[in-house]
């Protein structure tokens, strides 16, 4: 059986998507074969996040109407063996996808559900940004999570910055961790390329980090202060805060 993970968060733009496609392929890279349910039904975000525009002949909408099986509606990541995306552009009641990912289940090692399919999931990751409107909307989410079923879910402390640390601008992921009473399960560097579709180095390497140690094949952390200390680190600090 599939381990399920539900992806969310208190506050929109916190980058669940993003960190739910690059945990998924990072997951696929370290051995686990690994789908995510894109979420988005309006606009389709994720399959475009993952470059699969165009590629997908049918979404979960699809099998909802009865006109596909679900594994029809995975979509394969090019370059990726252990990756794959299914969209839900158009699906009506999420009660089809979660019937989906029930089809599904024996197929996948892991698959992780953006934003959709709560109810069908074994966990739940919460993801925010470092700021105060995200953090008290990560403890509402949290409260919530905890009416739906989900005794212990993990967080993920998306864009980062060690500098703004450094600079006491914004607290560490541990601290963030130990005041939202959840368990740490990964930390995620601010990349500014990311709205490009780039990725720097040291983020895929966060994501790859973050993997291991959702899978249970190590236990480290991204160290986010790393490289700002140091005169090198002191020009990048003050470059950050005239962006």
């Amino acid at each position: 059986m599939a381990n399920k993970i539900y992806m969310t968060s208190g506050k929109g733009g916190s980058g669940v998507t993003t960190c739910a496609l690059y945990l998924g392929r990072a997951l696929a890279e370290t051995g686990e074969r690994t789908l995510v349910i894109d979420g988005d039904r309006l606009a389709a975000g994720g399959i475009y996040a993952a470059g699969l525009a165009g590629k997908q002949t049918y979404t979960l909408a699809d099998c909802e109407k009865g006109a596909c099986r679900a594994r029809q509606a995975v979509v394969s990541v090019a370059g990726q063996p252990n990756f794959f995306v299914a969209g839900t552009l158009g699906l009506k009641d999420e009660n089809a996808a979660a019937e989906a990912v029930e089809e599904l289940d024996g197929i996948f090692d892991y698959i992780i559900c953006d934003k959709i399919c709560a109810g069908a999931c074994d966990g739940a990751f919460i993801v925010t940004e470092p700021y105060a409107a995200a953090i008290k909307s990560a403890d509402v989410c949290a409260d919530t999570l905890a009416g739906e079923g989900f005794e212990e879910p993990q967080l993920i402390v998306n864009k980062l910055n060690g500098g703004q640390i450094i600079e006491g601008e914004v607290m560490t992921a541990q601290e963030i961790a130990a005041l939202l009473h959840v368990k740490l399960a990964a930390v995620i560097p601010e990349d500014l390329m990311l709205p490009t579709g780039k990725i720097k180095n040291f983020t895929r390497k966060a994501f790859r980090t973050a993997a291991e140690r959702i899978a249970g094949k190590g236990d480290g952390l991204c160290n986010v202060l790393k490289n700002y200390f140091g005169p090198a680190g002191y020009v990048r600090r003050k470059l950050r805060a005239r962006i």
